[in-house]
């Protein structure tokens, strides 16, 4: 039996270390469509960790930066859940294996947050036990390396942001996008797995220079990686940048990659969750 929290939701600060490979964080867990990058339209179980060590201005999952004290479960046949955190390996792989029966039509787990990467000793604790019953993908900012080696021996694909200073409010953090680059680059299997694909916001503020920056490295370390420039969507849907904007933007990318698209978040313009 799941075991339900005997305190109502809060906000916890979040700690600037990893927690232990027993126990997690978690914010919430469904199954929806894949909305973004190269598997969107896909069927998937996500995950979504709690706590993020950015703050992205564009970002479109706030209640996720910080850690809860219970994480909201929605099972495929309609059953709402809400357990304390946090939670251990053992209930999520519960969850996860009741939510692939329930819908076989899941083709894969997204971990994804706030960032799962804050959390890289339970992730790679648990993926190791092989509970999970479908591949996995992890999807992560790309700033946070620490544990990655770990975490990617498990994962199929990798869905990466760069965050690039003119729209992000985040600043400069090229190294810390060169450190994780680097680091997946040098854990590609054999088969060329995990795949990768890196997610680039753009908005009329965006700057040639970044992308140009951003996408030489991604095909400096990357150089089969698919690219996705993403029009930022305001919370009423709309993008924030012009077509003649992101057409310009596009052929700065297209000229430093050969593999690039561009991809809108699907679920908001579907409306799905």
């Amino acid at each position: 039996m799941l075991m339900k929290p005997r305190r109502s939701a809060s906000r916890m600060p979040l700690a600037p270390k990893a927690t232990s490979g027993s126990q997690a964080y978690l914010s919430e867990i469904f199954a929806s469509f894949q909305g973004e990058g190269s598997r969107a339209g896909e069927r998937h179980l996500f995950v979504r960790f709690a706590g993020c060590d950015a703050r992205c201005r564009y970002c479109d999952t706030p209640e996720s930066l910080t850690r809860v004290d219970s994480c909201a479960v929605d099972f495929p046949d309609g059953r709402h859940e809400r357990l304390a955190n946090p939670m251990s390996a053992g209930l999520l792989d519960t969850i996860v294996q009741a939510s692939c029966r329930q819908d076989p039509s899941i083709g894969m787990v997204a971990l994804t947050g706030g960032e799962p990467m804050l959390q890289h000793r339970f992730l790679a604790a648990w993926l190791a036990t092989g509970g999970c019953p479908v591949p996995c993908l992890l999807e992560t900012s790309g700033l946070d390396s620490a544990g990655l080696e770990d975490v990617l021996r498990y994962v199929t694909v990798v869905s990466a942001d760069v965050k690039l200073p003119s729209n992000s409010g985040e600043g400069d953090r090229w190294a810390d996008h060169c450190r994780f680059l680097t680091c997946v680059a040098a854990n590609r299997r054999g088969d060329g797995s995990p795949e990768v694909y890196v997610k680039m916001p753009v908005d009329e503020g965006t700057s040639f220079d970044d992308v140009r920056r951003g996408v030489r490295m991604i095909h400096e370390h990357l150089p089969h990686a698919q690219v996705f420039l993403q029009p930022i969507t305001d919370p009423a849907g709309t993008w924030r940048l012009s077509s003649g904007r992101l057409r310009a933007l596009f052929g700065e990318a297209a000229r430093e990659h050969p593999v690039v698209r561009v991809r809108p978040q699907l679920h908001k313009l579907a409306g799905w969750r």
